[in-house]
């Protein structure tokens, strides 16, 4: 009877041990998947910049409607597959990297494309870069920061980055225009980036808000006679 009983405790015991390591291993590889989908995001962000080889199509006749028409479907494509994910049809498990909070909402990929294609078909090539470029890096950057030293020192990062992208993309105008630029730029940035809104996404707002100042900007300058605009950067093949 006791050798019954041992016998029994111990294939108990041995049930809970391997129970246990299951458990662990399951929670070890769900951490590895989270970590993976985690950097993930981080480098499609700054895949982003890659779009830019948008100016560097030709920019002639039948070639310029041709690429508009592109991205146009390309944005219609991605809201015809959200539409499809949000009712149900499409499972979220086939969308790696999708956050919680994106299952019954619109991804933030489409937030970012719809930016995009706004900056691409409606504002001037000097504006676009910097926002993009912004989009591209300033999210993942200030997203790391805010996880491992702060909001604040979050916040004051990416104003400076910001700075630094539209300084270098508005180079060739007056300084006191670049102080202007940059400073109201690098200020929305970083707000759009910190403020956190639940029906539109920072991935549009980071592109949208500081290319909307920027277009006001130049527009009153423009009302008084003053074209702050410079010199086109990329230009097409």
């Amino acid at each position: 009877m006791l050798f019954s009983e041992m016998t029994t405790k111990d294939a108990l015991k041995r049930t809970k041990q391997k129970i246990t390591g299951y458990q662990t291993e399951f929670l070890e590889r769900m951490n590895a998947i989270e970590v993976d989908a985690h950097w993930f995001r981080r480098v499609f962000h700054t895949f982003a910049a890659s779009f830019l080889i948008y100016y560097i199509l030709p920019d002639e006749g039948w070639l310029f409607a041709l690429k508009r028409c592109t991205i146009i479907c390309i944005l219609l494509g991605l809201i015809i597959v959200e539409y499809y994910r949000i009712r149900g049809d499409i499972k979220n498990i086939h969308f790696f990297g999708l956050r919680g909070y994106e299952k019954h909402r619109p991804a933030g990929y489409l937030f970012f494309g719809a930016g995009t294609v706004v900056l691409f078909l409606f504002f001037p090539q000097q504006i676009v870069i910097p926002c993009l470029l912004c989009a591209a890096f300033i999210d993942p950057l200030m997203g790391e920061i805010r996880f491992h030293f702060g909001k604040y020192n979050a916040i004051l990062a990416g104003f400076v980055v910001s700075l630094f992208f539209f300084s270098i993309t508005w180079y060739r105008a007056e300084w006191w225009v670049i102080a202007i630029v940059a400073a109201a730029g690098g200020t929305v940035v970083a707000f759009s980036e910190a403020k956190k809104l639940r029906y539109i996404d920072d991935d549009f707002l980071i592109q949208i808000l500081p290319a909307v100042l920027l277009l006001i900007i130049w527009q009153v300058f423009a009302g008084i006679g003053i074209d702050i605009l410079p010199e086109t950067m990329i230009l097409p093949l």
